[in-house]
């Protein structure tokens, strides 16, 4: 889908800047029960190569609670995951849905279970002022490296993103 996208995309207008920068908040939940669970903030950048396909990279910190599966009290784990793929804007309206398809790289894989996985992420992005968004995202993780030999959906999460679409600078016209 995001080959056909790249495909059909027209160039960026005049004036539209090609970078984005992005600062995410999440809620976490990296396996398919709740056993494990929390929170974290992420930083990404983007390169837009059409007006509707961008490639993006990013990294996360969380902290994850989880329950011991010999019970006791609830243990604290930290988790970094480091991102790179594509993001396909599906609409550019100032409601903007958005498919986005990443390998993820999660540290360390004792929080986890598993070091690797692709993520896919759906959410819309609102464009409440020209360089500016807010915009939710709900993401899947599937892990490619799982240890206990279950495939399917691993974990999910939810971010809150705030977006900045700087524009260029003003050519200035030589005399």
């Amino acid at each position: 889908m995001l080959f056909c996208a790249l495909l059909l995309a027209a160039p960026l207008l005049p004036g539209d800047g090609r970078t984005l920068v992005r600062l995410e908040t999440s809620y976490l939940q990296p396996q398919g029960d709740t056993s494990s669970r929390g929170g974290g903030a992420g930083f990404s950048l983007g390169y837009r190569l059409t007006d509707q396909v961008s490639a993006v990279g990013g990294a996360s910190a969380s902290l994850l609670w989880s329950t011991p599966a010999d019970g006791g009290p609830r243990e604290r784990h930290r988790l970094t995951m480091v991102s790179a793929g594509l993001e396909a804007l599906l609409d550019a309206t100032p409601i903007a849905p958005f498919l986005d398809l990443c390998l993820v790289r999660l540290f360390p894989e004792s929080a986890t279970g598993y070091s690797l996985a692709t993520r896919v992420s759906l959410g819309a992005d609102w464009r409440f002022a020209a360089p500016f968004a807010l915009g939710l995202a709900v993401r899947t993780l599937t892990p490619l490296d799982n240890s206990s030999a279950v495939t399917g959906l691993g974990g999910t999460e939810v971010a809150l993103r705030f977006t900045w679409l700087p524009r260029p600078a003003p050519r200035t016209a030589k005399e």
